[in-house]
């Protein structure tokens, strides 16, 4: 992925791409085009939406710019830019395929693929083929994320498919939200790269909660997981927060609000335990 510029990505697109939930503030007479199957027609106001750029008029246009300009770093403008050779009806036909994904125990997730804060994710989820089915509608995307756009160009595609995923893929998909919840707790990583290689270790550290500890409430999943990324290996045994976690087989929430309030002191105290235990083992 390259970086670009707010102009350089608005000049190389052709259309804008849009998670309805995102622009609930927007202009509504814009001519926005719905992404959803037939299937889904009913639902069609949770659904993504394109813009087609060429058809603004002049004040419109500046308007759209305005809300994908990111002034404050730390926010993330909420929709895409794409390029496309497809007319705007064509691509939201081809790209209505995607707004649903099965799952690998056969149920249907809705695809939150005009979030950039989603679609980012997806890129480390979805595998290659998939990847190049949800892609094939465009020649170019362009992300929003960390202050800046980033350009993804698919070169050397593999064949498209939109088969179901495996059990891997799905918990993966299933947990993009949780990954986010635990991403906004940890610094800022220093790119997209590294925001990917996080976010990998962030899934990692939730399915070992979910799977084996039997955390169910999302709090203790999410504080699990923010442990786990900073502590590392070690730490479920650590006397400070065992107990916590063998509460919260019981008591949903009760890890994170537990952990919660233990002091830096504390917590210096408990890397320390950890790094001198890990020392003993790399030595022994």
């Amino acid at each position: 992925m390259q970086s670009q510029t707010h102009i350089e990505a608005w000049e190389s697109s052709t259309h804008l791409l849009a998670d309805r939930l995102l622009i609930q503030d927007w202009l509504r007479d814009l001519p926005w085009q719905v992404v959803a199957p037939e299937f889904l027609a009913q639902e069609a106001h949770l659904l993504p939406v394109v813009l087609q750029l060429d058809e603004l008029e002049p004040p419109h246009r500046k308007e759209v710019q305005q809300q994908l300009a990111m002034s404050d770093p730390s926010k993330v403008a909420p929709a895409m830019l794409i390029g496309s050779d497809l007319s705007t009806g064509a691509l939201a036909r081809q790209l209505a395929r995607h707004v649903t994904v099965t799952l690998s125990d056969g149920s249907h997730a809705l695809l939150r693929l005009a979030d950039p804060e989603v679609f980012i994710h997806l890129l480390w989820v979805l595998p290659l083929p998939h990847l190049a089915s949800l892609c094939e509608a465009a020649r170019q995307w362009s992300v929003p994320l960390m202050g800046e756009w980033f350009e993804l160009q698919f070169d050397n595609r593999p064949e498209p498919a939109w088969d179901t995923l495996s059990e891997e893929s799905s918990i993966a998909l299933v947990n993009v939200g949780l990954v986010n919840d635990v991403l906004a707790t940890l610094p800022e990583p220093g790119g997209i790269k590294e925001l990917w290689r996080t976010g990998q270790q962030c899934n990692q550290w939730l399915c070992t909660a979910q799977t084996r500890f039997g955390l169910t409430d999302a709090a203790d999943c999410v504080a699990f997981a923010r442990h786990g990324v900073l502590l590392g290996n070690g730490f479920t045994h650590h006397p400070v927060l065992a107990p916590h976690l063998e509460t919260a087989r019981e008591i949903p929430g009760a890890y994170a609000q537990q952990t919660a309030p233990i002091s830096q002191r504390e917590w210096n105290r408990v890397i320390a335990d950890i790094e001198q235990s890990s020392q003993k083992r790399n030595a022994s």
